[in-house]
């Protein structure tokens, strides 16, 4: 048996060496979350996909630390690389705008050995994007089906105007016609006028949205079930996803929603002002608490107690008159002065901003809201970077694939293809 003071000193060394140990974890932990790689790292994405809403939807995920491999076809590349605006140069604008993150490959489908070449890829591969024609891949070999028999693991996701079945299945769609047979179009633009489209092509970039949400959580599943998925997504489904609550008022009340432009439908005074400097200020005197420190703000107390202003409904019944009222006070005011006197009262407002004053918003610049890289033939490039933020993880800014920029290192790296072969497939049209 061991002296109770040589036990003691067992025991401090044991104490001390835990300390260390533990003091050793949590170093190394906090030099882990230092290197962490991606939330994706690991996943590899073939992006069959053209346009807008595949595109932007691989690029999300890549984002995120996916390995992305964009497919195009040899010579003209996609749809935006061919046809997007270009510059005095020549180079697409538009194309890079959606494929930063990415690795570039060319593979002419037509051919049976680039279908072959795919499918050799697919074998290798976690998820398959593609937004084409419904039908289309599948009847060159390339549908759910096939690559499912080559991998059964195989994560595929197609996005396409109307989803992959029903009567509109086979509808060409674009977002401007989505628009219109989705009805985001009867309820956008000024009352009395013509419907009118949104700005931004709202439909590719939601349906690209939830394709990236359907394609993690199918990875999800795959961790638990060891099984592949088939990810359906349609443009129309995903507008009527984000009507508002017009859907269900509709079937309540057998109304249909009006166009209100930018007042807000149940709420007044809420819509842009004009201001002396030729701007608008956007003011949003929705609640009651609001309209009072509004009224009070310009002036015209009185009007919390006029019957014609006080509640909501009395306002939005006298819109135009109450609008006047808060002109007179706006266009005594620059934007700046405005948003500084609204803010300070509580009351919601903006100034209107162009898209030229975004590069020079502090708050843009703070959270590196825009971000650039070089692109040839083009220079500096800028983007709105991916909104999700997630902690320990830097997102990479690698600017867009040159049309094959990565021909060479993915068919030797990933596949064996030595130069040799490359250079006949090259002589052969498949790539």
């Amino acid at each position: 048996m061991l002296p109770s003071a040589q036990i003691l000193s067992i025991v401090f060394r044991s104490n001390a060496l835990d300390k260390l140990n533990t003091g050793n974890i949590k170093m190394n932990m906090k030099t882990e979350q230092k290197k962490m790689k991606g939330p994706m790292e690991g996943v590899r994405i073939l992006d069959f996909t053209h346009v807008i809403s595949g595109p932007f939807s691989t690029m999300l995920l890549a984002d995120m630390g996916a390995e992305v491999i964009k497919i195009e076809k040899p010579g003209e590349g996609e749809f935006y690389r061919a046809e997007g605006t270009k510059n005095e140069a020549g180079v697409s604008i538009v194309y890079p705008n959606y494929n930063r993150n990415k690795k570039g490959i060319t593979l002419n489908i037509k051919s049976s050995k680039a279908v072959e070449l795919l499918k050799k890829m697919v074998a290798k591969a976690d998820v398959f994007v593609e937004n084409q024609r419904p039908g289309l891949l599948a009847s060159i070999g390339l549908g759910y089906e096939d690559l499912k028999a080559i991998n059964p693991k195989i994560i595929y996701a197609s996005i396409s105007g109307f989803g992959q079945d029903g009567p509109y299945a086979r509808k060409p769609a674009f977002d401007m016609t989505i628009a219109a047979i989705s009805g985001l179009m009867s309820v956008n633009g000024i009352e009395g006028t013509v419907p009118t489209k949104t700005g931004a092509a709202f439909s590719d970039f939601i349906s690209g949205i939830y394709a990236a949400l359907g394609i993690v959580a199918a990875l999800r599943k795959r961790d638990k079930t060891g099984e592949g998925s088939y990810v359906d997504v349609g443009m129309f489904d995903s507008i009527l996803s984000v009507l508002d609550d017009f859907i269900p008022k509709y079937k309540v009340t057998g109304k249909e929603p009006t166009r209100f432009g930018n007042r807000r439908a149940g709420f007044a005074p809420v819509n842009v002002f004009p201001v002396k400097n030729g701007e608008y200020v956007y003011i949003a005197g929705s609640f009651q608490k609001q309209w009072e420190a509004l009224a009070s703000l310009i002036g015209r107390e009185e009007l919390i107690t006029d019957p014609r202003f006080k509640d909501n409904t009395g306002r939005k019944q006298h819109e135009a008159l109450l609008e006047s009222i808060v002109e007179e006070w706006s266009l005594t005011k620059t934007s700046q002065d405005a948003v500084i006197e609204l803010e300070k009262a509580g009351i919601p407002c903006a100034p209107v901003k162009g898209i030229g004053d975004l590069f020079k918003d502090e708050h843009i610049q703070a959270r590196n809201s825009i971000i650039e890289c070089d692109y040839p033939g083009i220079g500096k490039y800028a983007m709105a970077a991916n909104p999700i933020r997630i902690s320990n993880y830097q997102q990479p800014v690698e600017r867009a694939p040159m049309l094959g920029e990565h021909n060479e290192s993915i068919l030797n790296e990933l596949l064996g293809y030595t130069a040799d072969d490359i250079v006949l497939l090259k002589r052969e049209g498949v790539i």
